[in-house]
Formats: C-alpha cells, structure tokens, sequence
C-alpha cells in the first residue's frame, strides 16, 4: 500500500533542500538554513525519516577517487514480460553491485540500467559474465559516459 505524503510546510521543505546540500553539517546549521531551533531539527528529520519523506542520510563518492572510472548506459529490452523473465532480470540487477541505477521505461528499452567499473575491460566483464548470461534479456545496447554534465541526488524541491 502506498504511503500518502505528508503535509510538507515551509520549515520542512528549507530542511530538505539544506540536507541534499550537505546533510554532514550540525544541527545548529541545519536550523539556520530551516528556520528553526536546533532541537526542531531533530524533531522534523525524525518525523521526516518516519513519514518516508527522507529515505536516508549518504555519504556521496566520487567515483574516480575510488577507481571507478568507467561509467556506461545500457537500454535492455527482455525477451518478453513474462513473471519469470521480469524476475530474473529484477534479481540480476538487485545482485549486481555495478548498477547504480536501473529504471523501467516506456518505448524500445524496457529499463535503461547504469554501470559503473574500473574501466572498460572491467566493463566488458560485468556485460559478458554477467548480464549476456540473463536468458531472459533479448538486446541490450550500451554508451559509455564520456562526461558528466550533471550528476545529482538533490531534487527540485519547492519553497511552498
């Protein structure tokens, strides 16, 4: 069952745009950037984090400080949607530590899945051992990142 939104006021939604900048500062900050008290910080992250609003507080990486340097698109269009071929793909991607995004789409991909390796022989290895082995996939097209214009987490949310 899905969860209704809660109503967001203006203190909630300064909150939410302060946390996607830089959830790592104190609460004193985060009031400030909010309006509100230190304690009504903690207060309004917890009823957040209970609502569903705030998934969760990240630590974001760069992934070429850690060696991951290659990153691809992938339009995968499956055999047919069958439960099991919808499933075996879903638990292919869910198991595959290299996707960092998978999303189903409308028109010729069914879901367009973000990779990210080493470089690309370690590319082509994730896509030779790993998703060519997925029966249930019919074809899949690939285009490596050349560079990043924008890459966020942060959502655009309104004043109210």
């Amino acid at each position: 069952m899905k969860r209704e939104a809660p109503a967001l006021d203006a203190a909630d939604r300064r909150l939410l745009r302060a946390l996607q900048r830089d959830a790592s500062v104190s609460q004193a900050e985060l009031g400030e950037a909010a309006g509100v008290s230190p304690s009504q910080v903690s207060r309004r992250v917890s009823r957040l984090r209970e609502a569903g609003v705030l998934q969760a507080i990240v630590g974001l990486v760069n992934p070429e400080s850690v060696g991951l340097t290659c990153a691809a698109i992938i339009r995968v269009r499956l055999k047919d949607h069958t439960a099991a071929n919808v499933r075996a793909f879903r638990d292919l991607v869910r198991n595959l530590e290299e996707a960092t995004l998978c999303v189903m789409l409308t028109g010729e991909a069914d879901y367009l899945v973000k990779i990210v390796a080493r470089d690309l022989p370690h590319f082509q290895e994730i896509v030779q051992s790993k998703l060519l082995r997925c029966s249930a996939i019919a074809h899949m097209e690939s285009s490596i990142v050349l560079e990043h214009l924008k890459d966020t987490t942060a959502l655009p949310i309104a004043a109210a």
